[in-house]
This record gives C-alpha cells, sequence and structure tokens, in this order.
C-alpha cells in the first residue's frame, strides 16, 4: 500500500485530504495526516478506513523521520520556514515532496542533492504561487507559438471575502494562515514598469496600490508582491518592460492595513509582558515614538489623507479598548495583533471566500497589438471547504496522484509547476472542479 503523509491539518488542507482520501480506495493509498492538533487530524480524515492521524510535534526528530521513512510522499502544509526540516529529511531518506510555498533558498540550495537522488521537490504548487504559474505559462507557451512578442505581463490573485458576506468595514476574513497575513509585504516588492525597475519599501508599499476593475466585483486594490523579476527567467520573459505579480485586497483594507503598517503594529521588535496590558494601553506603548496623546492624534502623522477612515477601521479592531489582553508570555506588537485579527476577521461557520486571480497579457504579432486577460474567480463553500483551501490543496493533490501513478516522469529536482507536463494535466483536471479561467481579449 502507498503511503501519502501529510504534514498539517489547518485551514488549507480541507480539500487536499479530501481529494487524497477520494482516490485511496481505488489507489490504495493509505493517508496519513500529521498535526500538532490531533483532533484538527481526525476533523480532517473522519472515519474513511484508509485514513490515519498522528498527532505530532513537527521538532521532534526521531517521531518525525519515523512517519517520513514510512511514506512514499510526503507533502508538507507547515509554515513556511518550517518546510526546510521536513526537505532535509526527505533527502536523507529518499522521499519525494510537495509543497505550495514560495521556493526558500534554502530548498532551493538541495536541488542538486536532490536531483542526484532522482528525487522530486515541487514547490509552489498552490494557488500563489501554484495556480499563478501554470495558468500564466499556458498563456505564454500559446502566445509563443503564435510567434508573438510579449511586452507585458502583469499577474493578480488574492483570498478575499465573497460580497455575500463581506459584512465588515475592512472588507476581509481570514480564510488562510493569519500569520502569513500579517507578515505579508515585509519584504517589500521588486518589479518592471515600462522597462524600469521599480522597488517599494515594506512601509509604502500598501499606499502605492493600484485599482483594477473586475467583472461583477467592481474595482479591486492591488499591491506589488515580493520579487517579480525573479520569475522573469522561470517564464522565459527576460525581455518584457513590464513585470509585475501583485495580491488584491479591497481598496479600504489597504488603507487602514497602511496605517497599522506606518504605526508599528506589526513589529516583532518590542516585547511586552505586563499581565494588566489594555489594548489601548499597547497601542500607545507601540506607538511612542509617534507625536500625540491620542489615537487619533498619532494616525493623522501617519495618514493625513484617509484619517478618519484609517482611525475607524483600527477603531473596529478594537485596538483602542480598555479590555486586557490575554498575553501568553512574553509577546511582541505583531503577536498581540495577531491574537486581534485572529478574533476580529475570524470566519464564520457558513460564510464564503473568494478567491481573485487576473493575468493581463501586452503582445505583438505582426504589428498588431493585442491585450488579453485572463481571469478566474472561485468561491468558496463554508468555513472548511473554503476557495482558499480548494485552490492551494487541490493543485498538489492532482499533482500527488500524477505522480504516484507514474503520468509525470523524469523530473526531479528542485522545481516549481512551470513545465508543460504538469501545467497541462493539473489545469485539466482543476477545470472539473470549477477551477477555470475567462479569457478576454482587446485587440
Amino acid at each position: 500500500m502507498t503511503n501519502i503523509l501529510v504534514f498539517g491539518a489547518g485551514k488549507s488542507s480541507s480539500y487536499l485530504i479530501k481529494y487524497l482520501l477520494d482516490c485511496s480506495s481505488k489507489q490504495f493509498w493509505q493517508v496519513t495526516v500529521a498535526d500538532s492538533d490531533l483532533n484538527a487530524a481526525l476533523a480532517k480524515i473522519g472515519d474513511h478506513s484508509f485514513g490515519t492521524a498522528v498527532q505530532l510535534d513537527i521538532h521532534e526528530e526521531l517521531l518525525r523521520k519515523r512517519q517520513i521513512l514510512h511514506a512514499d510522499l510526503v507533502i508538507s502544509l507547515l509554515p513556511p520556514s518550517l518546510h526546510f526540516i521536513v526537505a532535509k529529511d526527505c533527502i536523507d531518506l529518499r522521499k519525494n515532496l510537495i509543497t505550495a510555498s514560495y521556493l526558500s533558498d534554502e530548498i532551493k540550495g538541495l536541488h542538486v542533492d536532490a536531483r542526484n537522488a532522482g528525487l522530486l521537490f515541487m514547490n509552489e504548487m498552490g494557488l500563489d504561487p501554484g495556480i499563478d504559474h501554470m495558468s500564466a505559462m499556458k498563456i505564454i507557451d500559446e502566445i509563443e507559438r503564435l510567434g508573438a512578442d510579449i511586452s507585458s505581463f502583469k499577474s493578480y490573485c488574492g483570498g478575499l471575502v465573497a460580497p455575500e458576506s463581506d459584512n465588515n468595514p475592512w472588507h476581509y476574513k481570514i480564510s488562510w494562515n493569519a500569520r502569513n497575513i500579517l507578515n505579508a509585504g515585509k519584504s517589500g516588492a521588486h518589479f518592471m514598469e515600462q522597462g524600469f525597475e521599480k522597488t517599494i519599501a515594506y512601509q509604502d508599499l500598501f499606499n502605492e496600490y493600484e485599482l483594477i476593475k473586475v467583472n461583477g466585483l467592481g474595482s479591486l486594490a492591488a499591491y506589488a508582491n515580493r520579487d517579480s523579476l525573479s520569475y522573469r527567467t522561470y517564464y522565459g520573459l527576460e525581455k518584457v518592460k513590464t513585470m509585475l505579480r501583485a495580491t488584491f485586497r479591497y481598496q479600504d483594507f489597504c488603507i487602514g492595513w497602511n496605517a497599522v503598517v506606518h504605526l508599528g503594529l506589526t513589529s516583532d521588535e518590542m516585547k511586552f509582558t505586563d499581565l494588566r496590558l489594555t489594548y489601548f494601553d499597547w497601542f500607545m506603548k507601540a506607538t511612542e515614538l509617534f507625536e500625540g496623546n491620542t489615537p487619533s492624534q498619532k494616525i493623522m502623522n501617519v495618514t493625513p489623507k484617509e484619517k478618519e477612515l484609517a482611525m475607524n477601521l483600527i477603531d473596529w479592531l478594537g485596538l483602542f479598548e480598555k479590555e486586557e489582553i490575554n498575553l501568553q508570555g512574553e509577546m511582541s506588537s505583531a503577536d498581540i495583533l495577531l491574537q486581534r485579527i485572529e478574533e476580529k476577521w475570524r470566519i464564520e461557520e457558513h460564510d464564503k471566500d473568494m478567491v481573485v486571480m487576473r493575468h493581463e497579457f501586452e503582445y505583438a504579432r505582426k504589428n498588431i497589438e493585442t491585450h488579453l486577460s485572463s481571469t478566474l474567480i472561485v468561491k468558496g463553500e463554508d468555513k472548511t471547504y473554503t476557495a482558499m483551501a480548494k485552490t492551494v490543496g487541490l493543485p498538489m493533490a492532482i499533482f500527488a496522484k500524477l505522480l504516484l501513478t507514474n503520468k509525470i516522469k523524469n523530473l526531479v529536482g528542485v522545481q516549481i509547476p512551470i513545465m508543460k507536463e504538469v501545467y497541462k494535466p493539473v489545469l485539466k483536471e482543476l477545470t472539473t472542479f470549477g477551477i477555470e479561467f475567462t479569457e478576454d481579449y482587446d485587440g
């Protein structure tokens, strides 16, 4: 029997585990779900005869290696910083690995070892990164077959709340790892626009958004995401004049979060231990370097243009309340803010989230300029079966099936899903789950 080991039973795991279990009886797979929270793992496998739940602290080396040793394939849904621990074990124990996270320099450094061992470490096999790579490469290959020259490529993606469940002023609810939301943008952004390289620092990122019209949704705000230029080589777009990868949010979110960032509330530097500390006390101490004796004065200093809206948004988060913080040992401002947004942006049982992805291409063939947009909109079912879990989990699950059934061969080393033999079958099957792009041409 083939044993698939899944590390992590969090928010993004529901569709992945369900897909693997649905295939398990036919494929004769055993699906082992390991998580520090045994109840979370048990909830995901239910009473399925081919599912096993294991309680495991990823830092317990012997238990971790024992599970990996008995696996035929490892899928990691752990926080990005923990993938490398698993990856090193997979090298030592000769196991293939799939993750949905951005390819880190540490894992990239394992390429030669993985290749020499005949192993495949497929990274960025989720939504963004993941579906964005595969859908973009499909279009890029099609345009190049026409003999056209691509001059501009922009890619946008965001996990949002569906309009029917949008009932808070931030227009946002958490459908994935809240820590990732808190840390979004901390590395700044590097991209190319009209032939000029541009860099935006974290402090300015949420103020430097553009508004993009999406059919049926109106305008969404998009802020630049990480290092867009690193993908020029992967995509074969070294000659483009514009190259941008960006994240979708609603405009009010960007205005509010811009104030939060400028006030230093996402910082890990300042620590707090006072057990009687209230949110108001924390806010004033965390922002003591900013002029003003009141929250309003401090916010005015960092966001003078949208002061009233920013003030209302931060107030709605409860950051000015006299309520005592549930301090758990020493906590940073980022820790305290994380605790608050997990409560305030909590997705309720029957809430629906939404994933929106959009690619925009400009290319020329025989002196005819063409603009192509390709748009994906996916809505979730409820709190468990979210659009985020669907679009993150299913690409990994489908790829796992392709790998285990020998539909993917001779692919080794550390990779991301940009090759035809990967994106064609994965995108094709994703359409059966309603994950399908709509294309519009102009020109």
